[in-house]
C-alpha cells in the first residue's frame, strides 16, 4: 500500500512516507487486491491520501470492486512527502541509545509454529538476561534470507516480532497467558516460563491499529541489521499496547510506531470460513 502511495505521488516528487495510520476492519489472505486511492490534501511540502484495500468479488476492470461483495480489509491515512528536501529547526535530544554487545541470542520458533510464516523472514536475536526496565525489551533484527533491509521494508520491519515477546513482557509473577481472563498467579520458574511459550502456539495477536512515522531514511542499499526497542505499558482483558523505536547500527532513529493489539484464540484466524487457510501473523 506505501509504495502504491508513493507511485501514485511521485509526479509530484514526494517519494517519503512521513506518517500512516492504519485500521484492520477485516482480515486480509494471500491473493488478489485492489487499493483505492483518494486524494485528501495535495500540497508543495506534504501531501494527505486515504487508502483501502479491498479483497473478494473484485471485477476485471472500473470500478474494480463490488461493493455488496467485496471487503474493505485495511484502511490507512497516509502523509507523504520528500525527506531528501525537507529542511527546519533541529535540535538534540537526551535520548540515548545502547551500543550492540555480545549479549544476544538467536529466537527460535517452537513446534507447533509452522503456520506461523512471516515470522520465518526475520532473525530476531533477543537478551539472554533480563531487560534493561520492566516492560521494555531490546532486539537486533535482520533479514533471514540475507537481503538488505530497505526503506520500504521499514513498515514490514515495525509490524513483526518476536514469537515470545510476551515472556518480556510480562511481571515475573504472571506464568501463563489465557484468552478467558484468568489470572491464576505463581512466582516465575523455569517451568512457567515453558508453560506461557506452550500456550503461546494457541494464541494469535492480531493488530488492530498501528501508526508509524519515519524519522530518517535508510541507505538506498538498505542496511543488514536494526536496532529495535519495544515497550508495553498494560497487558489487560485480552488486549496490549506497543511502542517501537527503531535504529540504525549508529544508533539514528529511523521509525517509530504505536500499536493496539488483540490476544485471542488462533481458531480465530483458522477456524472455517476465514479467508486464510493457514494462520499467519
Amino acid at each position: 500500500m506505501l509504495k502504491g502511495a508513493s507511485a501514485h505521488l511521485s509526479s509530484r516528487d514526494q517519494p517519503d512516507m512521513l506518517s500512516a495510520h492504519f485500521e484492520y476492519p477485516g482480515q486480509a489472505g494471500a491473493g488478489i487486491a485492489i487499493m483505492i486511492i483518494e486524494d485528501v490534501k495535495l500540497s508543495r511540502r506534504l501531501s494527505t491520501l486515504h487508502l483501502t484495500l479491498w479483497q473478494g468479488g473484485l471485477l476485471p476492470q472500473a470500478p474494480w470492486i463490488n461493493p455488496s461483495v467485496s471487503r474493505r480489509v485495511v484502511l490507512a491515512y497516509v502523509t507523504y512527502t520528500n525527506l531528501r528536501t525537507l529542511t527546519g529547526l533541529s535540535m538534540p535530544t537526551p535520548l540515548k541509545t545502547e551500543q550492540a554487545d555480545s549479549k544476544w541470542e538467536l529466537s527460535r520458533l517452537p513446534k507447533g509454529s509452522e503456520s506461523w510464516r512471516s515470522l520465518r523472514n526475520w532473525n530476531f536475536y533477543l537478551p539472554r538476561g533480563e531487560p534493561p526496565f520492566p516492560g521494555v525489551v531490546d532486539i537486533w533484527v535482520r533479514m533471514a534470507s540475507g537481503e538488505r533491509v530497505t526503506q520500504d521494508t521499514l513498515a514490514y520491519v515495525v509490524d513483526s516480532f518476536p514469537w515470545n515477546l510476551h515472556n518480556y513482557f510480562a511481571a515475573p509473577e504472571t506464568p501463563t497467558i489465557s484468552t478467558d481472563g484468568s489470572r491464576e498467579r505463581k512466582s516465575e520458574t523455569q517451568s512457567g516460563q515453558a508453560q506461557r511459550e506452550e500456550q503461546r502456539t494457541g494464541l494469535w495477536f492480531p493488530t488492530v491499529v498501528m501508526n508509524i512515522e519515519t524519522k530518517a531514511l535508510l541507505l538506498d542499499e538498505g542496511v543488514e541489521w536494526l536496532a529495535v526497542r519495544l515497550m508495553t505499558k498494560q497487558i489487560k482483558d485480552g488486549r496490549f499496547d506497543i511502542d517501537i523505536l527503531v535504529r540504525t547500527v549508529e544508533g539514528e532513529i529511523v521509525a517509530l510506531s504505536q500499536q493496539l493489539a488483540m490476544i485471542v484464540s488462533i481458531e480465530r484466524n483458522t477456524k472455517k470460513g476465514s479467508p486464510l487457510t493457514k494462520a499467519a501473523l
